[in-house]
């Protein structure tokens, strides 16, 4: 791909997307806060994807009629795990107290995880810098947790704190599998179609959630509304558009590099509008965790997931 010299206003117009693109990806953990505890996470996720569902579907139209059963089941897998368990896991642990800004960053292990788990060819394999940055994260989000549930007087359950990793753990999978099938096979699927399959399975997982667990009802109330949609239009839509514009400027591996930006902008945007505390333990936290990122500082893409 290459790149041309930008002008001033390029520029310009560059850091504004970029802007736009960190703040709608940061997004997803504070509208999760907005509507969570009121909705009900499963309840308020199904909402969100029968909704991202419905206008993919009339946006794609007659597209949908090419879709081959091989790009059905690749981005299946992929939906499940980087959306259905990967939000389950985040909405469920903010519905229960936990603070979105430290979700966001027990949650940003993923990048360490998927270093440190990749295996196969020699370009993949993990050495000992990959290893060494993901204790160096795990310890940082060790002092968070520790730090938060000291001084929150242990007000949300340790379970809540392990959740993200499991959101984490989640999108590590889906990061292999993908790159894993990405050598061996083309799927071709554009990015509002790969979308929507993947908001499809996962209005499937959560309507299953809903009836077994018995909470599905109607949005009522302002903030819940409000929430549904901002989770769709900023959280899903600009967040993913604003990747696609960002991806025609910008090589992967930079875009991914912004993805590091949401936890802090995460912890921040939650202590404006929700009054989150922010303690002391925390800023030692990030700053023991981004120690990690730099080591394990990776050369090829990273998947992301909006919360």
């Amino acid at each position: 791909m290459r790149f041309l010299k930008l002008t001033r206003l390029d520029a310009l117009k560059l850091l504004l997307l970029q802007v736009v693109f960190v703040l709608s990806w940061s997004s997803g953990f504070i509208g999760a806060k907005m509507g969570a505890q009121d909705a009900g996470a499963f309840n308020l996720l199904f909402w969100r994807f029968l909704l991202v569902s419905v206008c993919l579907a009339l946006f794609l139209n007659v597209a949908l009629l090419k879709i081959s059963w091989a790009q059905i089941r690749h981005h299946a897998v992929i939906g499940f795990l980087s959306q259905f368990l990967y939000l389950s896991c985040v909405y469920v642990a903010i519905q229960n107290g936990l603070p979105p800004g430290i979700a966001a960053i027990i949650a940003a292990l993923q990048p360490l995880m998927t270093a440190a788990l990749s295996s196969g060819s020699t370009v993949e394999r993990s050495g000992g810098w990959q290893w060494l940055g993901l204790m160096i994260g795990f310890c940082g989000v060790s002092i968070v947790i520790a730090g938060q549930y000291r001084n929150s007087g242990a007000e949300v359950g340790l379970v809540m704190y392990l959740l993200p990793l499991v959101s984490a753990l989640g999108l590590t999978m889906a990061t292999l599998y993908e790159r894993r099938a990405a050598l061996t096979q083309t799927h071709g699927s554009t990015l509002s179609l790969s979308l929507f399959i993947q908001s499809l399975v996962t209005l499937i997982g959560f309507t299953a959630a809903v009836l077994y667990t018995d909470t599905l009802s109607v949005p009522q109330g302002a903030g819940v509304l409000i929430s549904i949609v901002w989770l769709t239009v900023f959280s899903t839509f600009i967040a993913y558009l604003s990747l696609w514009m960002l991806l025609q400027v910008m090589t992967a591996t930079h875009v991914a590099v912004l993805v590091y930006l949401e936890p802090p902008v995460t912890l921040v945007w939650a202590a404006l509008m929700f009054g989150d505390v922010i303690y002391t333990s925390t800023y030692v936290g990030i700053v023991v965790v981004v120690a990690g990122l730099i080591l394990v500082r990776l050369k090829r893409q990273t998947m992301v997931c909006t919360p």
